[in-house]
């Protein structure tokens, strides 16, 4: 009796996993967009954000440096002056947009794993997982996008910034770059 009762309960316990539905491709699905999303959080974070932060710093304050001589620089000195802080407005969106990256890409992570949970758990229809899927598809496009838009070639640009400042601070320290010394 014992034995029929073990034997029943396995039966029935083979019938529970048989029943529930796997989704290994949906599964596999769900990993590939892990992995761009993880493709991306490193392509951002090859970017030191230190280094971001510095750089941007010492350019607006080598701006205001410029303003504080309440002088014009020649067309000259405009142009060489233009190659280093020209970059400004690109470095401060990245370091203005970095964290905020950063937590979207949190978000997704956290959305892809328990999208993937609740197929692991059988609850989610197979026609609903479509939206869901493409919801986090999306989310995951835009991201990487928007990671690939920003960081692209900044490592190499905050490099050179930090290399062709010192040239730059001679270059707004020299009284012939303004024009009121070329006016004399």
């Amino acid at each position: 009796m014992r034995q029929n009762y073990f034997l029943l309960l396995f039966f029935f316990m083979l019938l529970l996993v048989a029943c529930k539905p796997h989704y290994e491709r949906e599964i596999a699905q769900i990993d590939g967009l892990s992995k761009i999303l993880t493709a991306s959080e490193e392509v951002l974070h090859s970017v030191n954000r230190d280094s971001l932060f510095e750089i941007t710093q010492l350019v607006k304050e080598d701006i205001k440096r410029i303003q504080s001589k309440n002088d014009t620089l020649t067309r000259e000195a405009a142009f060489k002056a233009d190659e280093y802080v020209g970059r400004l407005k690109h470095l401060n969106r990245l370091y203005i947009n970095y964290g905020k990256m950063e937590d979207e890409l949190n978000t997704i992570k956290t959305q892809l794993n328990n999208l993937k949970q609740d197929l692991q758990n059988g609850l989610i229809k197979q026609e609903d997982f479509i939206t869901y899927y493409e919801n986090e598809k999306t989310a995951v496009i835009l991201i990487n996008d928007k990671i690939a838009h920003s960081t692209n070639g900044m490592s190499h640009n905050i490099r050179k910034m930090f290399t062709n400042r010192a040239e730059f601070l001679t270059l707004i320290e020299d009284p012939k770059s303004y024009k009121s010394y070329n006016e004399k």
